[in-house]
């Protein structure tokens, strides 16, 4: 005997009723519906960013100073790439004469915001937080382009790093359907531990470790970007349960700067390309300023 789809659905609801199992099925879908259509308009977004930015449609133009550097991050939270295709792209621009510090604000920065993050980061968890993840991204990578400069001062393209790297050159049709892939994989990655954390963490127990204790919830806070952050746009989710459960704003700033400097793909591309000193350079830069940053964003 067959029986209707819904018959099927409502036998597992009552199956189910009052388990775990439901609760996070539930808030697994809430959170899809919620976020989904934000999402195709991101992955849209970030497709014609990647054409533009891998395609070298934009270039950065200003050699030297203070301006060089700015201009690197201000084109890095415009770029959608990760740290592990940012850094050999950016390394690649060295025998065009851009300055290394430009290079290293470019390859800061692009991992930390890019528009279609922001948008997302907005659109879920409200003008303020984006608008904080934008500012901690200009000061820390502006700030990170400076010292790498006065560090190791204007060094030489890498060996490894291919002047035009091939394998970042894709059809915009192909790059939709890799993003849409990837962000699809890591987005139920995300929704999945969100709706788990939902149905089962105590808010209390969320606001005690992440809310009330400002230097603790901070370091946690970074702490958790080692397990739990997977791409920019996919930990959104995830933070905005945790902020519903008590998650004060410094906490969750620090979980979106730190998140991707802890990134073992980070990492190794860092440790692979430009020796141990850079990577901890970097590290330095990136988990100081997400400790500063939430503490300054809290303050205001």
């Amino acid at each position: 005997m067959q029986y209707p789809v819904g018959h099927i659905i409502y036998y597992l609801r009552d199956l189910l009723e009052g388990t775990y199992t439901l609760r996070i099925i539930q808030s697994f879908i809430e959170l899809f519906i919620k976020i989904a259509p934000y999402l195709v308009v991101s992955i849209l977004l970030q497709t014609v960013l990647m054409q533009l930015v891998t395609k070298r449609k934009i270039v950065l133009k200003i050699k030297n100073g203070f301006l060089a550097v700015l201009t690197g991050s201000l084109l890095g939270m415009f770029s959608p790439l990760p740290s592990y295709a940012a850094i050999p792209i950016g390394l690649s621009l060295l025998p065009l004469g851009i300055p290394f510090a430009a290079v290293m604000a470019f390859s800061i920065a692009s991992p930390l915001i890019n528009p279609s993050v922001f948008f997302l980061t907005v659109t879920q968890l409200g003008l303020g937080i984006g608008m904080a993840r934008v500012v901690a991204t200009l000061v820390i990578s502006v700030t990170g382009g400076i010292l790498f400069g006065k560090v190791f001062g204007q060094v030489s393209l890498p060996e490894g790093v291919e002047t035009v790297p091939d394998r970042y050159r894709r059809s915009f049709w192909k790059e939709l359907w890799r993003g849409t892939l990837f962000f699809g994989k890591y987005f139920t990655l995300a929704l999945l531990i969100s709706a788990f954390v939902k149905a089962v963490v105590s808010p209390d127990l969320v606001t005690r470790i992440l809310g009330h204790h400002v230097q603790r919830s901070l370091l946690v806070a970074i702490a958790m970007g080692v397990p739990f952050y997977s791409c920019g746009g996919a930990a959104i989710p995830f933070v905005e349960v945790l902020k519903d459960m008590g998650m004060n704003k410094g906490a969750v700033l620090a979980f979106f700067i730190g998140g991707p400097a802890t990134k073992l793909a980070t990492l190794y591309i860092y440790k692979s390309l430009l020796g141990v000193h850079a990577l901890l350079l970097f590290l330095l830069i990136t988990l100081a300023g997400a400790y500063l940053a939430g503490l300054v964003f809290l303050w205001i």
